[in-house]
């Protein structure tokens, strides 16, 4: 049992050191912004969103970029619903350029997302490429505000994406929210040191010179996901590209709510199931994180006899990490999802052992 305590108080000691490390990369970012107009190209893939993407259209249509400097492509992944009738209809009307493509193999590739998200890319002219999701609606000033993160050294930006439509109000919601706000806070932060740990497809944009340096997706294509942090592993490895980070809440692009706990469940299932395709030095991260979560649940529960120590450790965690999301989440000014940090503390634990375990099962659904 002592060792087991002096294993703790390391893993503590270390954790709140990373958090430390983290939070000074936040402050390490550059805010520096570069207005420029080079062409654009928004590229979405859809299935089954008739429901979703009317707002997203209607998002993008609104943006303060000049309509002759962008063009909106959404890559119809053999929906079943009245989708690409929607996107039709929108295209006739729109001052916009407008372009609808659809997949013909989604049956027999292992990554439909990607597959459709190839296809959009191809098809793209601009020099940038940005990425979301036919479930969001980014802000008027998205665009121009993630293309002017560019630099003629920058190749890729990452921006933040909450989960808050409709605004978060239940507390299911805002642990969602709050989740989604930890990982940004983590992409951030190791921005700053310039080897981000993940970023999220729901706001993304990198030049198309250097998805095709990369190769695409073709050296992932074998992971159901993975357009986004596994092809941000392709850029650090294959490529010697600054990667920039929009840390500007007007750059927040806003997603609906996952709408009950079984998509919650797959996937955060499937984002873990990516664990041990990381290079190693991330999967030794991710496995002393696991076992540091999975230690202090022990330690609570079965170290009383130590006294103090699994509670002092404990607590180094929680206010480590209340630090560094109350920065955070005061830039990207969503200090309203702190709430219900004491019931996330609690919970954090006992999720990071659970999904850490049920990701390696590789049993999630994709839409």
């Amino acid at each position: 049992m002592q060792i087991l305590t002096v294993l703790l108080c390391l893993l503590t000691g270390g954790y709140v050191i990373a958090i430390a490390v983290i939070a000074v990369g936040i402050k390490r970012l550059a805010r520096n912004r570069q207005p420029q107009q080079p062409q654009v190209s928004v590229v979405v893939a859809a299935r089954n969103e008739a429901e979703n993407i009317p707002v997203l259209l209607r998002c993008l249509e609104q943006q303060d970029y000049p309509a002759d400097k962008y063009e909106i492509i959404i890559v119809n992944d053999d929906s079943t619903d009245n989708t690409a009738a929607l996107v039709e209809a929108f295209a006739q009307r729109s001052s916009c350029r407008v372009l609808l493509l659809a997949t013909t193999n989604r049956a027999i590739v292992a990554s439909p997302k990607k597959n459709a998200l190839s296809l959009g890319i191809a098809r793209a002219g601009g020099e940038i490429i940005l990425l979301t999701d036919a479930d969001c609606a980014p802000p008027p000033g998205w665009i121009s505000g993630m293309v002017a993160c560019f630099t003629p050294q920058t190749g890729m930006v990452i921006g933040y994406s909450s989960y808050e439509l409709p605004a978060p109000r239940s507390i299911a919601a805002r642990l969602l929210a709050l989740d989604a706000l930890s990982l940004a806070a983590v992409a951030a932060g190791t921005t700053g040191w310039g080897k981000p740990a993940t970023c999220n497809g729901r706001n993304l944009a990198y030049r198309k010179s250097v998805y095709e340096q990369v190769g695409g997706f073709e050296k992932i294509k074998q992971f159901v996901s993975g357009d986004d942090d596994l092809f941000l592993k392709l850029v650090l490895k294959y490529t010697d590209w600054e990667i920039r980070y929009g840390l500007d809440a007007k750059l927040v692009v806003p997603t609906s709510m996952l709408k009950n706990l079984r998509q919650f469940v797959y996937q955060r299932t499937r984002h873990a199931s990516k664990g041990f395709h990381y290079e190693l030095a991330k999967i030794a991260g991710l496995f002393i994180l696991y076992f540091f979560n999975v230690l202090v649940i022990f330690g609570l529960v079965f170290m009383a006899n130590m006294q103090y120590i699994p509670l002092a450790c404990y607590s180094a965690k929680i206010l480590a990490e209340f630090g560094i999301l109350y920065r955070f989440a005061g830039i990207m000014r969503r200090r309203h999802f702190l709430t219900v940090f004491p019931l996330a503390m609690i919970l954090h634990p006992l999720y990071i052992a659970v999904f850490g375990a049920l990701g390696q099962t590789k049993k999630f659904k994709w839409k």
